[in-house]
């Protein structure tokens, strides 16, 4: 019986360890080494932010350092929320999906809180 509850205390706390203990999972800042799919951020100045022509999507280029990403925001992820608060030369961070578009890295902001005033 004590060896039992034993075991299941272990199995307990390895499953404890795997779903809590999340080091691997922290966000990373935006940088070359970020590939598709991860979650990233940055920080840095609107240099411009325009809706797209078609679909009502937000786009915004951000610079960062000595680069510049773009920063898409879907219509339905909180694009004309954004835009009513931001201009160019805000200050702001930016977190979402690290995505390739025309073999550039982009972030894709997952909700309008993706978008952060500095």
């Amino acid at each position: 019986m004590m060896l039992v509850l034993l075991t299941m205390v272990l199995l307990s706390l390895c499953v404890a360890y795997v779903t809590f203990y999340q080091e691997g999972t922290q966000i990373q800042e935006l940088s070359t080494s970020s590939k598709p799919g991860e979650i990233a951020y940055l920080e840095g100045t609107v240099v411009s932010e325009r809706f797209t022509n078609t679909g009502d999507h937000l786009l915004i280029d951000v610079e960062h350092g000595s680069d510049t990403t773009k920063v898409f925001v879907s219509r339905d992820k909180g694009a004309k929320e954004i835009a009513s608060v931001i201009t160019e030369n805000s200050k702001v961070r930016v977190t979402g999906e690290v995505q390739e578009y025309q073999g550039e890295l982009e972030i894709v902001v997952q909700d309008a809180n993706g978008i952060e005033m500095l």
